[in-house]
């Protein structure tokens, strides 16, 4: 009792100076502290300070003047069901007892709650709805390029180019290309800008677990991983360009640590702005001290033994938008519960011992577009990618990918470490499950901030100075 009572206590301190820092009226803010009021949780506290603090709401609210909405506004206008609202738990128990779920979560989490067996999760926890943007740079350079009336065209072959002919991913990386998407393509170029989200990635490590269909660990890993978008860059050094990528959009390394015997592997992937040209994506395999030269095929392959993230799912979705291979469908939208970007104070999970099942997962509600990206070919590794594409910062909320056969072969669910000062994000945990082999594979990361405060060096995307990174 006494530890309970200081834990209040603890939360109600961090409450009580909200007052002084959010603006009255900002709905998020708001339904976040009586949301930590009512479950006298600090981590719940913490969080709704830092979404109240004046510069998270002045950023936000400039987002939201640009955007003409927030997430909270789209909730409020929509007929929702009463009892979905947060502090509302759903177990396997009294999951039943909620027919509208269905329409809110998707079948693929339904079914890990009423698992009995493989990666079940205990319980789920409705939280209040985020408000969600990208940084101030990204602000600016959005809101000049919609002053000046800035007009895009996306190709039939797959370019996105300015008025003058020019790759818009090379001049104008960092503005959000259809504020309000009308089709696939437009979301689905829309999706692609946002990309990681700001200039830069660092983990140092990420961790990732495999495990089976006995919900036993059967293999576990840890890497350093970097990423760098090339141009337009507003957030860290270099600013504007990085120097000799003239071409060249964006690229990301990764550097295993453990376990010992694939210590070393080390891979780049370079995307290029045309469609037409294949990225340079080299892999060193330390065993064989050889360094190998990857096609677009090979990224179709998983990481590493045992994960179920291929290459081209290295940052969720990375596939080269191609209209000639793939088709660009809005089936369309609504809202979708997933998991929230607390990263920067908690994680909304809470795992078992060995961390392959979920006793209690926190999933707030998000007004989303539903994008379809269907293969045309008949010779990519999904036939189908649906992906719910968060309507306030432009990114997925969540991924189904389904097999040749069209069965549903991955998910992809991930909660992220968002900073609300600065609208700069990096991932901070994700759950991939494959429910036909009933393999998940679940990783952790570990923002290096102070990383890119000091700046990714070239070496980290460049294939031979990288596998002597340690």
């Amino acid at each position: 009792m006494k530890r309970r009572f200081l834990k209040s206590v603890a939360a109600a301190a961090l409450i009580s100076t909200l007052s002084m820092a959010a603006q009255a009226g900002e709905k998020w803010v708001d339904d976040w502290k009586a949301f930590a009021e009512k479950t006298g949780e600090a981590k719940h506290a913490e969080w709704a300070k830092l979404i109240g603090d004046p510069e998270s709401v002045k950023l936000a609210k400039e987002w939201a003047e640009l955007r003409g909405y927030t997430a909270s506004s789209l909730i409020e206008k929509a007929n929702l069901p009463a009892e979905l609202k947060p502090g509302l738990v759903i177990n396997k128990d009294n999951i039943d007892s909620f027919p509208w779920l269905k329409d809110y979560l998707p079948q693929a989490s339904m079914d890990r709650l009423k698992s009995s067996e493989w990666f079940k999760w205990g319980e789920i926890v409705i939280v209040p709805t985020n408000s969600y943007y990208m940084s101030r740079g990204v602000l600016e350079a959005t809101r000049k390029a919609q002053k000046d009336g800035r007009k895009l065209n996306a190709t039939a072959k797959g370019n996105l180019l300015t008025e003058d002919g020019k790759h818009a991913f090379l001049v104008q990386n960092d503005v959000v290309p259809f504020l309000h998407p009308k089709d696939g393509t437009e979301l689905n170029w829309t999706q692609a800008f946002h990309s990681i989200g700001g200039d830069n990635l660092a983990f140092k490590h990420f961790d990732l677990k495999v495990c089976n269909s006995s919900n036993k660990v059967e293999r576990e890993y840890s890497a350093d991983l970097f990423w760098a978008k090339f141009h337009n860059r507003t957030d860290y050094a270099p600013l504007g360009s990085m120097p000799g990528e003239e071409t060249a959009v964006e690229g990301g390394s990764v550097y295993f640590l453990k376990p010992l015997d694939i210590r070393g592997l080390s891979a780049v992937r370079i995307r290029y702005a045309d469609v037409d040209k294949d990225d340079n994506f080299r892999v060193f395999i330390p065993s064989l001290r050889r360094t190998r030269t990857l096609a677009g095929s090979d990224g179709q392959d998983p990481m590493a033994a045992g994960l179920e993230i291929t290459w081209d799912d290295w940052r969720g979705y990375w596939t080269k938008t191609d209209p000639r291979k793939f088709e660009y469908k809005m089936v369309g939208e609504g809202f979708v519960l997933g998991q929230p970007d607390t990263g920067h104070v908690y994680v909304p999970i809470v795992e078992n011992e060995n961390g392959c099942e979920v006793k209690q997962i926190e999933l707030e509600l998000r007004p989303v577009w539903i994008l379809e990206v269907n293969d045309k070919t008949g010779q990519y590794l999904y036939s189908k990618r649906k992906l719910y594409i968060d309507k306030e910062n432009y990114y997925q909320q969540y991924q189904e990918m389904y097999d040749r056969r069209g069965n549903l072969f991955r998910i992809w669910d991930d909660s992220r470490d968002f900073d609300p000062k600065t609208g700069q994000a990096q991932w901070r945990e994700v759950l991939n499950w494959n429910p036909i082999s009933n393999r998940m594979t679940h990783m952790n990361m570990n923002s290096s901030w102070e990383t890119l405060k000091k700046g990714l060096a070239p070496s980290l995307f460049d294939i031979d100075e990288l596998r002597d990174y340690r």
